[in-house]
């Protein structure tokens, strides 16, 4: 059984430990026991959150002076012979804190890894004491302040890896003093100034990597004299100048990255010696010119980037020879001419990336033959020709992005057939034909746009049948049929749309509808009555129907949909009148009905309709009403009313049973109200009295009991806060731990049915939705399952406390889900952004900081009152990380739910977002992800 001493007795027995330690070894000349202080001092130096020294158990040494246990733990390897310990592994242990001066006791430390922590603070300089040392690896740690000098004193030392630190100041130059080293990694952190020319002096250097700091000036030429460099890395600066012709004599490097760091100029025709070049990165700089044909020497190249630049020209025949090429990515050019043929050929491509160029000609249609090919983009040139028919030959195409160009003929049908297929783009162009039959069956399809094209025939059944298409569109097409019956039934379809797309026969009814949320058939030949079962789409927010030749009355069900906010019938024949309900509706902003035959008064009551300019209703001459200035009758009636004259005999009567009526029911609501009143604040604040029966559910061993946390249920001065749905104690135990308890709101008939619903979500605590930090900033569980709690028919009040968090839908859905959380999470980004709360007195009233920054971002210079300078908007390269977090806080917090990403895709957002210096697993040697860095940087890839 393992016990848990409180931190004063923790710190006591580790001195006891350290004095039995000295008292043993005292009689002895070995150095042993000052390598077994060394590792306990570094035990109890840094924060262990995972308890990843568990097996360090000094116990054994105490009774077995001789045994040398230590060379048994984690992390540590020992010299067989002598015992000496030679390695010593801690990386990724989740440690903090600094390291402390007795590290310097392990005396024959050939290799040392810290790296993957959040080790904090200067550099101890001790760290430079260890003469064999030979490998030295702190990256991934927050290190700060400047590089300290000492390090030239480790004359072993091959590998030094300080990656992605918070160092400021300039690069330190004494690395250069090292003789024998061979692995240079300063990159991601802060280093400032220019590189030092010295560097160009390194004797033995092979791996050079400084990319992801501040550094600016000119590229270092002198770099180009490192005749053993296999690997530069310089990227993600703000440098001045070109690319060096000097690095054209660099004839071992395998790889090449000087990408995002401002370059202009041309491309150094030497760089095609580079023979042994496996990578070269160069994107999104301001190169000029062509690509020189000498690349077309780089036969060993695997990964070639050169896109978001200002290149020109055709792209070199010679490239049809890199048999070993996994990545060509030359899209966001100028470039010119046709692709190719032989790159259709090439036996390793996986993904070819030419978009927003002014290519010509057709794609090589051999493209595929391979059986590699997993995402292909070429949209937005000047393409034409038929579709390769073996895109997909071993089905391995992801992602196939073809639109904007000049494509003709049918649509190969194996691409019906590609099982990995979830991302296919062809609008706009000029293909024909029918759509193959197999689309609807394809398990990973999630977006599919077919618009703008000449595509005829009857649209498929089995588009019902797609298991994860969200987005279908259809429109600008010469179907000339009718919509299939099973259209709506695809489980996760959100929108779908045919307008202008020759449709005829009717709208197809609505059963199974989920949660498609916009509707688009405009502009086709649509017949009959719009199915009143519409009401089954629960999620819709916008229909348009208009400009068909839709017949029968409105229905009023579409004014029940809880979230409908635009609705467009016009340019049909519809008949009857304007239902009433839609007055009552809280969500609709446009309704247009014009140029119908719609005859009857509009509704006036509500706020909709009095805000709706007239020409919503204009074209139907038999509607009245107030709202479009047409008196309904000469009397003011509405048409077909009849006038009901006033009876004077009746009329005392008739006043006296209603003053009657009104003082009972008065009575009635007063008593019933107060009793209310009494029972539901009552509970409220007396319920403190009502002990039983509890149930603890525990996830861990606990020291405490239900009773421990009731006793703190009463306490006003442990209230932490207040939240929508109950308040939150601090509550100390007597064991010490101190803990957060949530004590949830709810009547309590409601509350005892929804017990055993509460507990179901405590079974899958791990899932939810509020976090608490604990006293190391660790995050912990919150809230469970609360959305249950809140009754649909509970008033706006209930949630109050949580104002400026909760997605606008609410409003009208009182219902929560994984979109409201989107909107809240995007919420809390703009705080971090801003260095303002959610709801401020200068965003004016109503306001939340979503629509103040909304309101910012409309105005020319608005950014600049958004982004907090004292999170970093003053210095430039923090700025564009900042816009890009900002860029994805707006589409976390669209209006429209379907409109915001999914988590998942705010987790690749923020990826993309994130500085390259703080990308783990992106740099370095064993790190194996090369070739996915070009795709790791850029989100337009993926269109």
């Amino acid at each position: 059984m393992k016990h848990s001493f409180p931190p004063f007795l923790t710190t006591t027995l580790v001195f006891f430990f350290l004095t039995k330690i000295s008292l043993v070894f005292s009689s002895t000349s070995s150095n042993l026991p000052l390598q077994l202080i060394s590792l306990l001092t570094l035990k109890s130096s840094f924060h262990d959150h995972h308890n990843a020294f568990s097996d360090w158990d000094p116990t054994l040494a105490f009774s077995r002076p001789g045994s040398h246990i230590w060379c048994s733990w984690s992390g540590i390897n020992c010299d067989k012979k002598t015992n000496q310990i030679t390695s010593l592994d801690l990386s990724k242990r989740n440690l903090s804190g600094t390291i402390p001066e007795d590290i310097r006791n392990l005396v024959h430390l050939h290799h040392l890894n810290l790296s993957g922590n959040a080790l904090e603070g200067p550099l101890r300089t001790v760290l430079f004491e260890f003469r064999f040392l030979k490998t030295l690896d702190i990256s991934r740690n927050s290190f700060n302040s400047t590089f300290p000098p000492g390090v030239s004193r480790l004359k072993s030392l091959t590998h030094l890896n300080a990656y992605s630190n918070d160092f400021i100041g300039p690069l330190p130059e004494e690395v250069v003093k090292l003789p024998t080293l061979e692995y240079l990694n300063l990159g991601g952190s802060y280093f400032t100034g220019v590189i030092p020319k010295s560097y160009g002096g390194f004797a033995k250097l092979n791996f050079l990597h400084l990319a992801g700091n501040k550094l600016a000036g000119p590229v270092l030429a002198e770099l180009g004299f490192l005749k053993q460099l296999e690997h530069l890395e310089i990227g993600y600066q703000n440098f001045t100048g070109v690319v060096p012709a000097e690095f054209s004599s660099l004839s071992n490097l395998n790889y090449l990255d000087i990408s995002l760091a401002n370059l202009s100029g041309y491309l150094p025709v030497g760089l095609g010696n580079l023979t042994k070049l496996e990578t070269l990165l160069l994107f999104k700089n301001r190169l000029l010119g062509t690509i020189p044909p000498s690349f077309g020497k780089l036969t060993s190249l695997k990964s070639l980037d050169l896109s978001d630049n200002h290149l020109t020209g055709t792209i070199p025949e010679g490239i049809s020879g890199f048999k070993e090429l996994t990545i060509l990515n030359l899209m966001n050019n100028n470039l010119t001419g046709e692709i190719p043929q032989g790159i259709g050929e090439l036996p390793n491509l996986e993904m070819l990336a030419l978009w927003n160029n002014s290519l010509t000609g057709i794609l090589p249609q051999r493209l595929g033959s391979n059986a590699k090919l997993q995402k292909l983009d070429v949209s937005s040139n000047h393409l034409t020709g038929p579709i390769p028919p073996n895109l997909c030959l071993s089905n391995n195409l992801v992602k196939l992005i073809l639109f904007s160009n000049q494509f003709i003929g049918e649509l190969p049908s194996s691409l019906a057939n590609c099982t990995a297929l979830s991302r296919f783009r062809i609008q706009n162009n000029r293909l024909n034909g029918s759509i193959p039959l197999g689309f609807g069956f394809l398990p990973n399809l999630t977006y599919l746009d077919m618009s703008k094209n000449n595509l005829s025939g009857p649209i498929p059944k089995d588009f019902g049948n797609a298991v994860k298409l969200e987005y279908l569109n259809i429109s600008e097409n010469s179907f000339n049929s009718e919509l299939p019956d099973s259209i709506w039934s695809s489980p996760t379809l959100q929108i779908f749309s045919a307008s202008y797309s020759d449709l005829i026969g009717n709208i197809p009814n609505f059963k199974g509808c989920r949660v498609l949320y916009k509707i688009e058939l405009e502009g086709n030949n649509l017949t009959g009555s719009i199915p009143w079962d519409i009401k089954h789409c629960g999620k819709l927010i916008c229909m348009d129907f208009r400009q068909n030749s839709l017949t029968g009355i409105i229905p009023w069900e579409i004014s029940a949909i809880p979230s409908i906010t635009e609705v467009d019938l016009s340019h049909n024949f519809l008949t009857g009148t304007i239902p009433s309900n839609f007055a009552n509706s809280s969500t609709i902003e446009n309704f247009n009905v014009s140029y119908n035959q719609l005859t009857g008064p509009v509704p006036s009551s509500g706020s909709i309709f009095s805000s709706l300019h007239s020409s919503s209703f204009i074209g139907n001459e038999g509607l009245c009403g107030t709202v479009i200035q047409k008196p309904c009758g000469t009397d003011g009636l509405a048409a077909g009313a009849v006038e009901v004259k006033p009876q004077p005999k009746k009329t005392a009567g008739a006043i006296v049973w209603i003053m009657a009526a009104a003082f009972g029911i008065g009575l009635f609501v007063l008593i019933a109200g107060s009793r209310c009143f009494h029972a539901n604040y009552s509970q409220q604040f007396s319920g403190d009295r009502e002990v039983g029966p509890w149930k603890l559910t525990a996830f861990q061993r606990l020291n405490f009991t239900a009773d421990d946390v009731l006793e703190c249920l009463t306490m006003t001065d442990k209230i932490l806060g207040m939240g929508s749905t109950g308040t939150v104690y601090k509550a100390e135990m007597p064991g010490g731990e101190t803990i957060a308890v949530k004590k949830l709101w709810g009547k309590h008939k409601e509350t005892i049915r929804k017990r055993r619903g509460v507990l179901a979500e405590v079974d899958v605590l791990g899932n939810p939705s509020n976090i608490l930090l604990d006293g190391e900033m660790e995050a912990r569980v919150a809230d469970f399952g609360v959305a249950k709690l809140i009754q649909c028919d509970e008033s706006m009040s209930i949630i109050a406390g949580s104002y400026g968090y909760i997605a606008p839908e609410y409003a009208y859905t009182s219902q929560v889900d994984e979109k409201s959380d989107i909107y809240s999470y995007g919420v809390v980004l703009m705080e971090i952004l801003s260095g303002k709360r959610s709801v401020e007195p200068e965003f004016g009233d109503g306001n939340s900081i979503v629509d103040w920054i909304r309101s910012k971002l409309k105005t020319k210079n608005g950014i600049n009152d958004v982004l907090d300078k004292n999170a970093g908007a003053s210095c430039l390269s923090v700025r564009e990380e900042m816009m890009l977090l900002l860029r994805v806080a707006v589409l976390c917090t669209s209006r429209n739910p379907a409109d915001r990403p999914s988590m998942r895709d705010v987790m690749s957002m923020l990826q993309e977002a994130k500085p390259k210096r703080k990308l783990p697993g992106i740099v370095g040697a064993g790190d194996n992800a090369i070739a996915a860095i070009p795709l790791a940087q850029k989100a337009n890839v993926e269109c």
